[in-house]
């Protein structure tokens, strides 16, 4: 294992990269509309997802290899690391008493953050509002999922996860619905079913809303933390790439951000941001500051390409861009009070689809 600055560097170069599965070692998570097509690697404290698909991993210099005790990453045929690889948890092999698998209703993220997308379905993937990255029809077409889980069988997994696996915390998500309150009611009764059955802090994530009550009962219901995803402070970056999603305005992000902290607190309040979507750097800085200030973690991501969409086959951006980025917003964190540890719950804890948090320490 190389110094803790060559591997960050390392874990960023991986993200922008890909890395090649060699025979007999898994690709990871496959379609989907989270961290897909991708393969969980653990370096010491920090764990990442790497891009296993797509161009970037076809063509990428780094392949992961595994000899039956360690699991090595070469470039260009010369070791560069070991690294612990993120196994298939035990829940996955069980299924309800109606004989749903376990996996159809909830995944793995990370080392130990159970995540479902509650309503699998989004009123936005058909008739061209879909947002260009996202995959969350192909994992219904494929039968790895199911369109809607109840609140009960989310409770009975999260038991399970939480005794074999040591699940800690818990991510909700959903497409959007033609009603979105009706999804953001859903996604309450499963954080309230799932803290009622294991008392574990649950993350769930919408399009931000005018009512400050909506917030409210979500934090009755149990929720600890709140995640609306903006992807890009560039409204013409979002007319292009998030069509539907770019209905509704920046300033309603932070508008909802702002009631968001009211009730959920400082660094409790999160928003995605990609990179690689044609975006302007400098903006992107000043977008994440001006969040940072709020008490608002934006959660910087490199892009990722997922099969069956638009970007399947888009490059990441380049490491050094990452690494200007992480590095900037870092610090604007460490100015601000705001770290990825003191979330507690959801992506920002769990931290895998970014490097940003091993550029915190």
């Amino acid at each position: 294992m190389g110094s803790p600055l060559e591997t960050k560097e390392l874990m960023v170069e991986l993200q922008s990269k890909g890395i090649k599965i060699t025979q007999g070692t898994g690709k990871g998570r496959q379609g989907g509309a989270g961290p897909a097509n991708g393969k969980g690697l653990v370096f010491g404290k920090n764990q990442i997802t790497v891009p296993t698909t797509g161009e970037c991993a076809i063509n990428s210099h780094y392949t992961l290899h595994e000899d039956g005790e360690h699991s090595l990453i070469f470039k260009d045929g010369e070791l560069v690391s070991e690294v612990e690889l993120i196994g298939t948890p035990r829940f996955y092999a069980l299924h309800t008493a109606d004989g749903v698998p376990y996996n159809k209703i909830a995944l793995l993220h990370g080392r130990d953050c159970l995540a479902s997308t509650v309503i699998q379905t989004c009123s936005r993937w058909h008739g061209g509002e879909r947002c260009q990255f996202c995959g969350i029809g192909t994992s219904l077409s494929d039968n790895k999922t199911m369109p809607v889980k109840t609140p009960k069988q989310l409770a009975e997994v999260a038991e399970v996860a939480v005794c074999l696996d040591g699940v800690t915390h818990v991510t909700l998500t959903a497409g959007t619905t033609a009603n979105p309150l009706y999804g953001i009611k859903h996604l309450g009764d499963c954080a309230q079913a799932i803290k009622e059955a294991t008392g574990l802090p649950v993350h769930v994530q919408f399009e931000p809303v005018n009512d400050l009550s909506t917030y409210s009962h979500l934090k009755d219901c149990g929720v600890d933390t709140v995640g609306m995803h903006l992807e890009s402070f560039d409204q013409k970056v979002r007319e292009r790439i998030t069509p539907g999603k770019a209905k509704l305005p920046v300033s309603e992000y932070f508008e909802g951000f702002a009631k968001a902290v009211e009730v959920f607190g400082r660094n409790q309040v999160s928003t995605y941001i990609i990179i690689g979507l044609g975006e302007s750097l400098a903006d992107t800085l000043a977008g994440c500051i001006r969040c940072i200030k709020m008490g608002v973690y934006p959660f910087v991501v490199p892009l990722r390409p997922v099969k069956e969409t638009t970007f399947a086959n888009m490059s990441p951006p380049e490491p050094k861009t990452m690494i200007e980025l992480y590095t900037e917003v870092a610090r604007a964190l460490a100015d601000n009070g705001l770290r990825a540890a003191a979330s507690k719950a959801g992506c920002v804890r769990c931290g895998a689809c970014s490097v940003l948090p091993a550029f915190e320490r």
